[in-house]
């Protein structure tokens, strides 16, 4: 099993595990003490028993991704800013995820390290700056080299140090909503830069927790509570939650708008197979004389029936065909809505025009089979 704390948050569901996220924000100035505080966090909560693997991380990974950190690479020229799609300042166009990690963090979260080697103990704040990258900035970034070795600078606040790319790593995804995983980049968190300036400082003055346990996380809650305030009573624990819970909070809405967006669909769809069987009934019925002179001649039921289905399904294709054109007309309004889904889905268009063709059917059998009922007689009296 899985958890997590929050020393300043994180995510995944691995094969039989959860996580849960404890609260615990640092404020005011980021002191060089925080890393050692946090340091000595990670410590006590690895020797509470139940716990086999413990580490931390500057943002939950699966809660929208880190900071978009612009960056340049020894060697190569900067590249020219971009403009953002949404307007504004131009933007340094080389930017990736940045998250600053705790030894272990990578064996806690079963991401594999591909090359090279994890952060250690010997990755102090003295010590030669590191950083991990994952699979997708090094083919995006290194698609023709290797990266590892290669030196690249946070272009975050003046005069940053190079870091050399000690590790590629499996690529994660930043939220529960992404498609494809997006660069990203992982620093030592008592080597990140003592100046952190902007709305970001959280970042640099608190850390997540990941836990992966033995058994039910949430049993271990008050017990990583005493632990977290044997270190530091200032700033207790709090917001505890599984990797379950954290998942359900970020969908919580979206899956309330579907199900509202369902139950419209829905009644939509009741009122409209009212209508069509209102239409198609009194349809049928106007042509009650008309389907009493067909029986007198002779006409069979069924003739007479396959002669208003025909009619009817005739009307419906047209409809739908005008339906699935106005659709596919629509399709790149809802692309950037569905998840999981193509804008041109085959099996929900079939679906849905074979529902909407059952629906015709029914709508127009009922009242046919009630008129060809009729004696013929009663019929060419009907009016």
């Amino acid at each position: 099993m899985y958890a997590i704390i929050e020393q300043s948050g994180s995510q995944r569901k691995v094969v039989q595990g959860e996580e849960i996220l404890v609260d615990l924000v640092s404020e005011g100035t980021a002191k060089a003490g925080d890393a050692l505080t946090f340091d000595r966090v990670l410590e006590r909560v690895k020797g509470i028993p139940g716990v086999t693997s413990a580490a931390g991380i500057s943002r939950p990974p699966l809660n929208g991704g880190g900071i978009q950190m612009p960056f340049l690479i020894e060697g190569r020229p900067a590249p020219p800013p971009s403009a953002p799609p949404g307007g504004g300042p131009p933007q340094q166009a080389q930017t990736a995820d940045y998250f600053s990690i705790m030894p272990n963090y990578f064996e806690t979260m079963k991401i594999p390290v591909l090359r090279g080697r994890d952060i250690n103990a010997q990755d102090r704040a003295a010590s030669s700056l590191v950083i991990i990258i994952n699979q997708t900035m090094a083919r995006r970034f290194f698609a023709n080299e290797d990266p590892i070795g290669k030196r690249i600078t946070l272009d975050f606040v003046p005069d940053e140090r190079p870091r050399e790319i000690i590790a590629i790593v499996g690529d994660t995804r930043s939220s529960r909503m992404q498609k494809e995983p997006s660069p990203t980049m992982y620093v030592p968190h008592v080597q990140q830069t003592a100046r952190w300036p902007g709305p970001q400082f959280s970042d640099r003055a608190g850390m997540y927790f990941v836990l992966r346990t033995a058994g039910d996380p949430l049993k271990l809650v008050e017990t990583v509570k005493r632990a977290v305030a044997e270190v530091d009573p200032n700033r207790p624990a709090a917001n505890f939650r599984t990797i379950e819970q954290n998942l359900n909070q970020q969908t919580q809405f979206l899956r309330l708008y579907i199900l509202l967006l369902g139950i419209f669909g829905g009644i939509a769809a009741v009122l409209a197979a009212i209508g069509i069987y209102g239409v198609m009934a009194y349809s049928v019925s106007e042509r009650t004389r008309e389907i009493g002179i067909r029986m007198a001649l002779g006409a069979r039921s069924g003739d007479v029936v396959r002669m208003v289905l025909g009619r009817a399904l005739l009307m419906v294709g047209v409809g739908v065909t005008l339906g699935l054109a106005g659709s596919f007309a629509l399709t790149r309004v809802i692309k950037s809505a569905l998840y999981g889904v193509t804008a041109t889905d085959p099996a929900t268009y079939a679906g849905i025009s074979a529902l909407l063709l059952l629906v015709a059917i029914i709508a127009c059998l009922i009242p046919t089979r009630r008129a060809v009922a009729v004696h013929p007689t009663l019929a060419l009296r009907y009016e």
